[in-house]
């Protein structure tokens, strides 16, 4: 019975300390990584965009 009963608390410790990890969201180092990483992303495509030859008659599609 002890043993069922260290078990089953060992199980509830481990359910409650994954769903609390699972709850929060990034961490703000991360969020600034990423915000970092989404910047130079747009700026390369500002960069590749401007590199690209002008469009005759733009907004006529095929």
């Amino acid at each position: 019975m002890e043993k069922l009963l260290t078990k089953s608390f060992l199980i509830l410790t481990l359910l409650i300390a994954l769903l609390g990890c699972a709850g929060s969201g990034p961490s703000p180092e991360q969020q600034a990584r990423e915000a970092d990483q989404q910047k130079e992303a747009e700026r390369q495509q500002a960069e590749f965009r401007k590199s690209l030859p002008p469009v005759s008659n733009p907004g006529q599609g095929w």
